[in-house]
């Protein structure tokens, strides 16, 4: 009778055993499910020399406080140089998030494909859990005599505020570069385009030049600029397309 009783009470303490397991890693699933990380560049093309800045976003949906434990990414390629991830906090708690950013170099050409872990442990039932990013990449170009860049001294602009945009760019190499085309595009609704200074047609060997962009601020909200330079490599023909870094512009 001992022996019976024994075994409803050893079959009684394993059946509350797996339920706990069971509601434990529930929880740690729901807890994955809530936090999220996610990537992306500040430019998807580059030339060799540049620093591509990967801005990585953690956000916490749940309830419960999570313990950042680690953040890792890995990269499948080899034309970019990661630097370390700047800092970020040991906690995030439930609603919140946080910004950190990663630094490459542009080494050799190729493309490269970088995806990011975030390893946590979920403070109210200790729970560790990782969730992984979409992956995202950056083509390295092999052209290394043109260079190009376009640049603002303005990151948050008012209503009514004039916007300048310098777009740079010059020829290192040893052959002339002609049928210049120069474009910069908002790709929002905030800001309205007012002129900008001539573009020369041809580059020669040595030389450099810019054209300033103006912009007026007309209503509130993200407002993207993307830059690109064409030209025309004078001895073969062949037309080299070099874009620039999008400049990130809040008008508010």
């Amino acid at each position: 009778m001992r022996s019976h009783v024994q075994r409803k009470r050893l079959i009684r303490v394993g059946i509350v055993a797996l339920l706990l397991v069971f509601f434990s890693v529930q929880m740690g699933f729901t807890q994955a499910a809530d936090t999220f990380i996610s990537i992306a560049f500040d430019q998807s093309v580059a030339t060799i020399g540049r620093t591509p800045k990967l801005t990585i976003n953690i956000s916490n949906l749940g309830t419960t406080t999570v313990r950042v434990n680690r953040i890792q990414c890995f990269q499948t390629g080899t034309s970019l140089a990661a630097s370390s991830i700047q800092g970020y906090p040991s906690t995030v708690a439930p609603n919140q998030g946080f910004n950190t950013t990663q630094l490459y170099r542009a080494a050799s050409p190729g493309l490269t494909e970088v995806r990011c872990d975030l390893t946590a442990t979920d403070l109210s039932t200790g729970q560790p859990f990782t969730v992984s990013s979409i992956p995202t990449s950056v083509n390295v170009l092999s052209e290394t005599r043109l260079y190009f860049d376009a640049v603002s001294a303005t990151r948050v602009a008012t209503v009514g505020q004039t916007v300048f945009v310098q777009a740079k760019f010059g020829n290192r190499g040893k052959t002339p570069f002609t049928n210049l085309n120069l474009s910069c595009v908002e790709l929002g609704r905030s800001l309205v385009f007012i002129s900008s200074t001539p573009l020369q047609s041809t580059i020669l060997p040595g030389q450099s030049g810019f054209v300033e962009y103006r912009w007026q601020a007309v209503r509130p909200g993200s407002a993207p600029i993307a830059c690109s330079l064409t030209a025309t490599d004078s001895v073969n023909g062949q037309p080299v397309t070099l874009p620039a870094p999008t400049i990130n512009i809040e008008v508010r």
